[in-house]
């Protein structure tokens, strides 16, 4: 029995259900294997060049911003205006996952993001400041809103196919966004200090369009929607046990992307290095989540996610501590390039402990609480941790915009890590309470087993 079957108390037959449907075309638990991996295969490269052009300019477009007299604050907005659209866009998705193609969503985003890429590629001519600034915002909105379709459809997807193993296809689905994550800033760098500013985005644009005619012949139509018999999603938005597990995810979120609009001009003043050097931090960041996500979500399927989660609360918060470093940490460690990478590597490995049993406790808690799961509450629930991710990405940019103006970059991320150790205390007092509530839940289902089995003695006796 798979870690996944025993955090739904033994009802194995609750999780297979996510992906039984009436007889449609689309059924995955029908689909012919190479149809399977196909479709998987495309919905990770969707999700890659996606998030590939969402921190594409994460890099550079400081600098570039600099240049032409536009503070890091207005850039710090500029780059979370799309996590900040991907927060209203993934519930209204799940919506759309009810009724629609999820092959047809998949293929009108990445279509819409191409488009929206290649307008933003020809900014680099627009002279006046402050409609640059206005049509930067607009055309990032675009790309927040295409996103965030691709996000969620790729998650209710992945889940819907391989049911048994949501726990390591959700790795490796956070693989691929953060190999985008990894990779596109330092190609973004590489792009705009060796070619120019319209080449830095045409190419991805060109990328991604190619992922849109590729996904028109490899991908299957998964059949998402809700039928009749499933019944409706209760309590999701008003359940805290639900929510928080997306709440620790997008504030780990936040950790990871408050330094991102800083790093270049740290880098810059504290080492003499420039936006190439920060490309690469960002890549040594985010590859020990390339590196161990897989085995971890293999791990998180075989035991508890709750361990996992509960040993990022007492890691994230203490690494993040020593990123200034902190002035509490000076007697034992000094700034440098070896400090720097390092704890940038050590937070990245951390991101996965916090992030990816987020998904698969929220299920467990609904199972636990209602005993099923209907499509609805999975594509609801689903669609609520995607949103989480730019959540965080939004808040932590915006934060580092703020916090920037008045404090150093130790400062800064002495202030964070110091909220993280208050949010750790949050999480131990949400592990109690889980706990709590499966031990009450079990104490009823045994009640009720014992007061059927006296009941049916009855009965008995009185025949």
């Amino acid at each position: 029995m798979s870690g996944y079957d025993r955090i739904d108390n033994g009802r194995a037959e609750d999780t297979e259900s996510l992906s039984s449907s009436s007889s449609s075309a689309g059924n995955s638990g029908i689909l012919p294997l190479r149809w399977k991996i196909s479709t998987f295969v495309m919905m990770n490269l969707s999700l890659f060049v996606s998030y590939g052009l969402f921190s594409l300019p994460g890099s550079f477009l400081p600098l570039y911003n600099l240049e032409r007299n536009i503070p890091i604050s207005t850039t710090g907005i500029i780059l979370g205006a799309v996590p900040f659209c991907y927060i209203f866009i993934c519930p209204l998705v799940a919506k759309c996952l009810d009724r629609y193609s999820s092959k047809n969503l998949l293929l009108l985003s990445t279509g819409l993001i191409s488009l929206v890429t290649f307008a933003y590629s020809t900014l680099g001519y627009v002279k006046h400041k402050t409609l640059y600034i206005t049509l930067s915002l607009i055309l990032r909105v675009c790309q927040g809103i295409t996103g965030g379709v691709v996000d969620v459809v790729a998650f209710t997807v992945t889940a819907k196919m391989f049911p048994s193993n949501i726990a390591l296809t959700t790795a490796v689905v956070e693989t691929s966004l953060n190999c985008a994550i990894a990779t596109s800033p330092y190609i973004g760098a590489l792009l705009y200090e060796n070619v120019n500013f319209l080449l830095a985005f045409v190419a991805p644009a060109a990328a991604i369009f190619v992922v849109f005619l590729t996904s028109i012949v490899c991908v299957k139509d998964i059949d998402c929607r809700t039928s009749d018999t499933d019944g409706v999603s209760q309590g999701v938005f008003t359940d805290p046990l639900i929510i928080f597990p997306a709440w620790h995810c997008a504030f780990s979120q936040t950790l990871l992307n408050f330094y991102i609009p800083i790093l270049a001009a740290y880098t810059t003043v504290e080492f003499g290095q420039g936006a190439v050097f920060a490309g690469i931090c960002l890549l040594v960041n985010t590859a020990g989540i390339i590196i161990l996500a897989p085995f971890l979500g293999q791990l998180m399927d075989m035991f508890s996610p709750y361990i996992f989660f509960i040993i990022s609360a007492f890691t994230l918060p203490v690494t993040y501590l020593f990123l200034g470093p902190s002035h509490f940490f000076l007697g034992l460690v000094q700034p440098s390039i070896t400090q720097l990478l390092v704890v940038l590597a050590l937070i990245g490995l951390e991101m996965c402990l916090a992030c990816f049993p987020s998904l698969i406790i929220m299920y467990d808690i609904y199972k636990v609480r209602y005993r099923k799961m209907p499509q609805s509450a999975q594509n609801l629930i689903t669609s609520i941790y995607c949103a989480s991710f730019p959540v965080g990405a939004f808040a932590g940019a915006v934060s580092s915009g703020i916090l920037s103006q008045y404090l150093t970059f130790a400062q800064s991320t002495m202030v964070m890590g110091l909220i993280a150790v208050a949010e750790s205390c949050l999480l131990f007092a949400y592990c109690f309470a889980v706990r709590s509530l499966k031990y009450r839940t079990k104490n009823c289902e045994e009640g009720s087993s014992i007061m059927a089995s006296v009941t049916d003695m009855e009965v008995h006796d009185n025949q």
